[in-house]
């Protein structure tokens, strides 16, 4: 502990020096920290400001462990310093990750989920499930974010210049990022593949079932209905009982031509895949394009489909690339035509790209942290331009590679090598150690005795 309280003294004692006060500067040689007013010293102290304190500080510091043994306290403590400073980011980054998180994802639901889920009880479920698709999305650009205000705040704080002094070296410094980072990385991964797919497949059958669960007892009379995709209209004039309606008229529009179903009685008889509407005394008019007159027959009893929903849950028989796992999708490489090949490149680019860059994003942000950009002394807006530009990039480079891929399969090769570009540059730019600034401040030199 001695050794501590020495290095202490020593800083304080060049302090001094530098202050124009060899007299306190002596009287310091004990170790023993004392406060001196003006008239102790040979000649006023002008004022320092905290940063060139702060500057004299870490000089003295440095040339102290330079010159003596590193003590055992200082030893101990840089396994300390990384594992606060992880904890730090990791709470930071999880704040930001979860607002962009949150955020997209109650875009995603207004967007996409039909109202009558969206405002029920069943909304809850289907947002936890679908909460996966945009972590894996917005994590990469929370990481980065959080790193890069955390290093911007060292630097402003002139934490870094500490830390270089105590013989911290640029990659201990920066590894406590890094190691968050290829946890973020390989979260992602796990998301993207695993969490994700499941998470699509909640979300279509909310949207199917929100669709296509209109149920024939909550529908109103003398209103016209559009179902199945638009393609048919309905109506009738009253209800009978809670099954039997009065006045139907139905039509519907398929490849050109147009029939018109009217009776004057149908009955609603469930199943449990669907609703059927039994139609007596059904007038069917049948209208094809190029035909001068319509056919009409006249039958005396009709069974439709109506698409409506039956006794049961309504289920998807449909399968769609987002909601695959990953042997399913890797199964699915090379099947289907050419456009379902683009699909599936588009799809492996959108799960793989968000965590491959998380950790080129995170030494991006760190070195311009270090280059001095959104410190304190300096405006606001720098720091939040780093973030702004890291969001924009990503939502730039995530739509040009879907839009690209869907237009030409051939586009995926400079989507590769523009990724694999921008990981170089992570690497160049943090491959030098940034020197920390001293504000070109000296020690004081050392007087011979």
């Amino acid at each position: 502990m001695g050794n501590c309280v020495a290095v202490g003294a020593e800083i304080d004692r060049g302090l001094f020096q530098d202050q124009g006060c060899p007299r306190a500067s002596a009287a310091l040689s004990d170790g023993a920290p004392r406060n001196f007013g003006q008239a102790e010293c040979a000649r006023p102290s002008r004022p320092v400001a905290e940063n060139a304190r702060i500057a004299l500080l870490n000089t003295g510091l440095s040339l102290y462990l330079r010159d003596h043994p590193v003590p055992w306290c200082v030893r101990i403590a840089p396994v300390t310093i990384q594992r606060h400073m992880f904890v730090q980011l990791l709470v930071a980054a999880l704040v930001v990750t979860g607002v962009l998180s949150g955020i997209l994802t109650l875009g995603g639901l207004f967007r996409n989920v039909p109202t009558a889920v969206l405002y029920s009880r069943a909304i809850l479920p289907v947002a936890l499930e679908v909460l996966p698709i945009n972590v894996y999305n917005a994590l990469p650009i929370g990481v980065a974010v959080a790193a890069a205000w955390y290093y911007t705040n060292l630097v402003a704080d002139h934490a870094v210049d500490v830390l270089y002094a105590a013989g911290f070296s640029y990659f201990s410094v920066i590894l406590p990022a890094l190691v968050l980072a290829l946890l973020a990385a390989t979260v992602g991964f796990y998301l993207s593949f695993v969490e994700a797919p499941r998470g699509w497949g909640r979300l279509l059958d909310a949207i199917y079932i929100g669709t296509h669960n209109v149920d024939p007892s909550n529908l109103d009379a003398q209103r016209f209905y559009a179902l199945n995709d638009n393609s048919r209209t309905f109506y009738f004039g009253r209800w009978l009982n809670k099954d039997q309606i009065a006045e139907v008229f139905m039509r519907d529009i398929d490849d050109g031509s147009e029939t018109s179903i009217s009776a004057p009685i149908g009955e609603f008889v469930k199943v449990p895949s669907t609703t059927f509407l039994h139609l007596r005394e059904a007038v069917v008019e049948t209208r094809k394009a190029g035909q001068p007159a319509p056919r009409i027959i006249k039958l005396n009893e009709l069974w439709i489909n109506t698409g409506l929903r039956g006794s049961a849950t309504p289920e998807r028989n449909a399968t769609y690339l987002p909601e695959l796992g990953p042997v399913a999708f890797a199964a699915a490489h090379n099947q289907g035509d050419a456009r379902s090949q683009r699909e599936w490149i588009a799809e492996a680019f959108k799960r793989t790209i968000p965590p491959i860059l998380t950790i080129t994003y995170v030494l991006v942000g760190i070195r311009l942290a270090f280059l001095g950009l959104g410190g304190r002394q300096e405006t606001s807006w720098k720091l939040h331009a780093i973030c702004a530009g890291i969001i924009v990039h990503h939502v730039i480079l995530f739509l040009a590679a879907d839009g690209l891929i869907s237009q030409d399969i051939r586009m995926a090769w400079p989507i590769v090598a523009v990724i694999a570009i921008e990981i170089g540059i992570g690497i160049l730019i943090s491959s030098g150690p940034a020197q920390p600034e001293t504000f070109g401040l000296r020690p004081a030199p050392k007087t011979a005795s």
